[in-house]
């Protein structure tokens, strides 16, 4: 789906169009097939066809933009190293898919890596920063790439998706809110600065909220959709935009 954004009285005026394509995102790339936030999970991702690449990013001690979730490396690898105490060198040793298959490694992507995955595909990136600081990185990183065309920005947190607005307007945002928040502040924070969407956790959706997000030109989006039925019953509910790590079961009731 393309859409057209135009807004000429704001404090963050802006013109684009942005394709938002089938709305699959997959989340920490098919994290259900391959180990999360790697190479071979962003790659299958891609080939299947989704629209979105959800993943998260650290700086590492020697200023290496990462792609990893946790603070520590423990979970994923067996061994635990903060990630942002950590040189890249030090991370590279690691296998970040031991939890996953101890017996193939797998290393931990730069965001570059996955930014020129991407480049020359139909898939974007939704770039989730886990610290302060990392969304100018990020997006200087991009724009040196020239995809600017090809990232997004989400978090829950609302003062990193308004710092991407006032870096650069035309960028989309998706601001992850958990089931209980408070619908109407929510709204008017994303009607303030011009987010595109609002995402929310499956327990805080109802068919109100859907049609009130979509009536004030902002788009509705699910996380996380792991189950057949909720897919269908979401879809039906007019869902445009999901976070999952089942996309291939997602694309095939598109």
């Amino acid at each position: 789906m393309i859409i057209v954004f135009l807004n000429f009285n704001s404090k963050f005026p802006y013109f684009c169009i942005m394709n938002f394509g089938n709305g699959v995102a997959a989340h920490r790339g098919n994290m259900s097939v391959f180990p999360e936030n790697t190479m071979p999970a962003f790659e299958s991702a891609i080939a299947m066809g989704c629209s979105w690449l959800e993943l998260d990013i650290q700086l590492t001690a020697c200023g290496q933009l990462v792609v990893t979730h946790d603070t520590t490396t423990e979970r994923v690898t067996g061994i635990s190293k903060i990630v942002t105490q950590s040189k890249y060198e030090e991370l590279m040793a690691l296998n970040f898919g031991q939890y996953f298959n101890p017996n193939t490694p797998y290393y931990l992507p730069l965001l570059s890596d996955v930014l020129s995955l991407v480049k020359n595909t139909n898939t974007c990136i939704s770039i989730q920063p886990k610290n302060y600081g990392l969304v100018k990185l990020a997006y200087n990183l991009v724009k040196d790439l020239n995809l600017l065309s090809q990232i997004g920005f989400n978090d829950t947190n609302c003062e990193y998706l308004i710092e991407v607005k006032q870096i650069d307007s035309s960028i989309p945002v998706f601001w992850d809110r958990p089931p209980h928040t408070d619908f109407e502040t929510d709204l008017f924070i994303a009607k303030q600065y011009h987010f595109e969407t609002l995402m929310y956790e499956w327990q805080g959706i109802t068919q109100e909220k859907i049609d009130t997000v979509k009536k004030s030109n902002i788009r509705f989006g699910a996380c996380l959709i792991n189950d057949e039925s909720e897919m269908k019953k979401y879809l039906n509910m007019g869902v445009q935009h999901f976070y999952t790590d089942y996309p291939q079961l997602l694309l095939s009731l598109l």
